[in-house]
């Protein structure tokens, strides 16, 4: 029977790059991983990226994709990217709490889910545009924090960390991101090989029950 994985969020779930006239999402190469290196062809990998979607937004449409396509082994979310701008909220603290509503909707659903760190943007160091910074260090500090306490239901895939982009080279942020906001094919790639390496040892367990 296959391994069912739900990669939820949005436009950077749904793959968006050249101006929106192409997608090409992490689940590209992350399905190609779970193929070649757990050996195995018993993996059904569902994309529901939407782009442009607020933590809102993906609240409403989760459950009708849990739904009806679950069930799922295991549910990937990132979102919090469109969120960050939002005057509504001075801290990330609301933030997070919309974006643990998502998990605790999807474990209930799901026996893992798994939480992405939301990613640098090109805004934050830009005037005025400090405050968007250190709304998504405290919403990825909490995020990490919840999923501790969590326990084996859930993991973290510190997507931020592994995937920065200020510090690193002109020619290394041109080859892996495409604008501000979006990864390039190869950035979206490269996010699929860290989602894969943080899930591995669950995948695995998975795989062999």
């Amino acid at each position: 029977m296959a391994v069912r994985i739900l990669a939820f969020g949005n436009s950077l779930t749904e793959g968006w790059c050249e101006f929106g006239t192409r997608f090409h999402p992490y689940t590209l190469k992350l399905q190609n991983l779970i193929e070649s290196e757990c050996k195995t062809e018993s993996i059904d990998i569902v994309n529901r990226g939407v782009s442009g979607e607020t933590i809102d937004e993906m609240n409403a449409r989760l459950p009708e994709v849990l739904d009806e396509g679950g069930p799922f082994d295991i549910v990937i979310i990132l979102g919090g990217t469109n969120d960050l701008g939002m005057r509504l909220d001075e801290n990330g603290e609301p933030l997070f709490s919309r974006l643990r509503s998502l998990h605790e909707l999807a474990l209930r659903h799901s026996p893992l889910s798994v939480a992405v760190t939301v990613p640098e943007t090109g805004y934050e160091t830009m005037d005025g545009y400090t405050v968007v910074r250190e709304k998504r260090l405290q919403v990825n500090a909490l995020l990490k924090n919840f999923v501790q306490q969590c326990g084996s239901k859930m993991l973290v895939s510190d997507l931020a960390t592994k995937l920065p982009r200020e510090s690193l080279s002109d020619e290394d942020r041109r080859t892996l991101w495409a604008d501000h906001l979006h990864f390039s094919p190869a950035g979206y790639d490269r996010m699929g090989e860290i989602i894969f390496e943080d899930i591995r040892h669950c995948l695995s367990k998975t795989l062999n029950a």
